[in-house]
């Protein structure tokens, strides 16, 4: 059976940063700190147009 909490020996600096980064985001998903898709759907399409729209926030 796998740990909840893999040991994980990290290569070099990137691949540490990267885990970290992937580690928080699970962090702040699992406490409700999520981003619809359809607001970020709708910011990303907006890019590079006239009315470009400002990012979206946390729900």
């Amino acid at each position: 059976m796998m740990s909840a909490n893999p040991i994980i020996q990290h290569d070099d600096e990137e691949t540490a940063a990267f885990l970290a980064a992937v580690q928080e985001g699970i962090a702040d998903a699992d406490a409700g700190r999520t981003v619809p898709y359809a607001a970020v759907r709708e910011w990303l399409l907006s890019w590079g147009t006239e009315h470009e729209k400002p990012a979206p926030h946390c729900k």
